[in-house]
């Protein structure tokens, strides 16, 4: 009973832990990049990264989640930026219409300059015309993208007099990110230790009787 009891137990928390943020990985490709970013990041560039919601965020309007994104990276070619928590962009947009559905994800960004461009925003609109990948705007998990009709993202930057450029291109693919081996193992040990600690008391209960 000891150790299935342990097992429940070391479940529960590993549960809730993943029920708290959605959390997804994408990889894509450039499509596009303004010519100061172009001679960095060329067209054709690998695109990846992952980022995290709350889904229990509540709306501010229809469709509207202020706040949402709890963590965010990418890769575009070598060239990384981060989550910039202090930004004033963070939010996901939903939009259920007969003509037309949209998960908009919304963040700003953080990162190394580019000349004399900083990383300001990145934009991922995953979009179906036909209307029928979206039910409701209730905050949810990213549409399948074999159900959309486009899959794309933006990169922007900006200089110190508020000129934007940005890199942009199209998703390949997007996955949910799967519980860390590492956890796995720490919990799979954790039981193994508790059963080796059920055993041995039995075993000294047992000498003493």
């Amino acid at each position: 009973m000891l150790p299935a009891a342990a097992v429940c137990a070391l479940l529960i928390p590993c549960a809730a832990a993943q029920a708290a943020f959605i959390q997804y990985s994408f990889t894509g490709t450039v499509g596009g990049a303004s010519g100061a970013l172009r001679s960095d990041i060329p067209v054709g560039s690998a695109m990846s990264g992952t980022f995290s919601f709350d889904p229990t965020t509540s709306p501010t309007g229809t469709g509207r989640y202020m706040g949402a994104l709890q963590g965010f990276s990418l890769n575009v070619g070598g060239y990384s930026v981060s989550f910039d928590p202090s930004g004033d962009v963070n939010l996901i947009r939903l939009t259920d219409n007969p003509s037309g559905d949209l998960w908009r994800l919304r963040t700003s960004v953080m990162g190394d300059g580019i000349g004399q461009y900083s990383p300001t925003e990145f934009r991922l609109d995953l979009a179906d015309e036909d209307g029928l990948a979206i039910n409701g705007t209730s905050l949810q998990d990213p549409p399948s993208l074999g159900s959309l009709t486009s899959t794309h993202w933006r990169l922007v930057f900006e200089d110190a007099d508020g000129r934007m450029v940005r890199i942009q291109g199209v998703l390949n693919s997007l996955t949910a990110v799967p519980l860390p081996a590492a956890v796995l193992l720490f919990g799979a040990g954790l039981i193994s230790l508790v059963g080796l600690g059920a055993g041995g008391l039995r075993n000294l209960r047992g000498a003493k009787a």
